[in-house]
């Protein structure tokens, strides 16, 4: 059974899809690595869009990260709130807007990078997400309590379905 995109969502219904392909992980705290990536972006007929992010090494396909959370409209048209949770100790509370097939988030936008105790020490992270067809890219930034925010992964991805 397919859902109708809630009307809320329409601005954002250009991620919806199950999206693969790779990208490039950098910062200047560590080595420079390849990974393989998929991003499952699926509505279920709220105002809310679930997202799923794993991510795993290109050459042995060990498991690198993973992401779970929704996208949501924001108060204001083209307004959008990311929640995310990661296993790495983290949650991202992000806010930004869309622009036609482009959406930027970033936690220092009212948002807020919450840490367990053991967390790692993430302040700040920003997102942006560009869909051109079938063909999606994005590029991450991420501070840390010694790093300012520096280009931290690069990806491109396809629509897979």
């Amino acid at each position: 059974m397919k859902l109708d995109v809630h009307p809320d969502l329409t601005a954002l219904s250009f991620l919806l899809g199950t999206w693969g392909g790779s990208g490039r992980g950098e910062y200047p705290t560590i080595d420079p690595f390849s990974y393989d990536e998929e991003i499952v972006v699926e509505h279920v007929g709220e105002p809310f869009l679930l997202y799923r992010q794993s991510s795993w090494l290109s050459d042995d396909r060990e498991p690198v990260h993973f992401e779970r959370g929704f996208l949501r409209p924001g108060s204001d048209h083209g307004d959008v709130e990311l929640c995310l949770a990661h296993p790495i100790g983290l949650t991202e509370i992000a806010h930004g807007g869309v622009d036609g097939p482009t959406l930027e988030l970033s936690t220092d936008r009212d948002g807020v990078v919450g840490r367990t105790r053991t967390g790692l020490e993430v302040t700040a992270l920003t997102r942006t997400y560009r869909v051109d067809g079938d063909r999606l890219t994005y590029e991450l930034f991420m501070a840390t309590d010694r790093t300012p925010n520096t280009l931290h992964l690069r990806g491109e991805l396809r629509r897979m379905r």
